[in-house]
């Protein structure tokens, strides 16, 4: 009798052992819970940085058409979208989707391409319709080709973009530097238009190596053309020919 009690506690052991495997195992391999979505609560450092309507765009969402995603499959779709730069993602309650994230901040319109912005990272990522259309300093490369906006914009020209706008910020209407890889030294050239506070216009025409020095300069006869429109060439140490724009000339 013991030794059928025994056999009998064995089996039992062993059912309930192999029971908590094979449950352990199917919710391992059934991944994470997969929730109908119908409402998304945002936050982020920009109060409804996005139309909440454009985040259900990007995830596929609509009314007439349910959707399943886990909150680590809402991150994996987020994160792709250019203009998003962080984001979590979690559940409220069975059907509320919670979203924290950051977007890129828009620095310069990148004029090679239509609807392009850049930040100081170097991200590309359109402007319309995820950003409040603002006056943005037009940056030009004189690219031939497109860049993805997957593929980050580095190297010199974001260096020298990122440094000059720290050097010059509001005033700066438009950053040049489709002349600074020019073979020809009459050439090669940064140029920096300018748009001071009393709405004239200044051309600045750097060099690629002196450009902080000339900024300086420029400071100092800043004054003596302050009003009007001029192009400032200040590429030759220690001299700036000071040409006036003409009206006709004047964007």
């Amino acid at each position: 009798m013991k030794y059928i009690r025994f056999v009998v506690l064995v089996c039992f052991s062993l059912l309930c052992v192999g029971a908590f495997y094979y449950t352990l195992s199917y919710f391992e391999q059934r991944g994470p819970e997969r929730i109908q979505i119908k409402v998304i609560a945002q936050t982020g450092p920009i109060k409804e940085g996005l139309k909440t309507d454009f985040l259900a765009e990007l995830l596929d969402l609509s009314v007439d058409r349910p959707k399943y995603l886990s909150a680590e499959e809402v991150e994996e779709v987020l994160r792709k979208s250019p203009c998003i730069k962080n984001v979590s993602a979690s559940y409220l309650n069975a059907e509320t989707l919670y979203v924290d994230y950051t977007l890129r901040n828009p620095v310069f319109a990148l004029i090679d391409f239509e609807n392009t912005a850049l930040d100081l990272e170097g991200h590309l990522f359109p402007l319309t319709p995820y950003f409040t259309p603002k006056k943005l300093p037009e940056f030009y490369l004189g690219l031939k080709e497109i860049l993805p906006f997957e593929k980050p914009l580095q190297g010199k020209e974001l260096a020298l973009a990122t440094e000059l706008y720290h050097l010059l910020k509001s005033a700066i209407d438009r950053i040049d530097l489709s002349h600074i890889n020019e073979s020809s030294l009459g050439k090669r050239e940064i140029v920096v238009v300018l748009r001071l506070s009393n709405d004239a216009k200044h051309i600045l025409r750097l060099s690629t190596k002196r450009y902080k020095e000339e900024l300086l300069n420029y400071q100092l006869l800043k004054s003596t053309v302050q009003e009007g429109d001029f192009i400032v060439d200040l590429r030759v140490p220690k001299l700036a020919y000071v040409t006036q724009l003409k009206e006709e000339l004047i964007q």
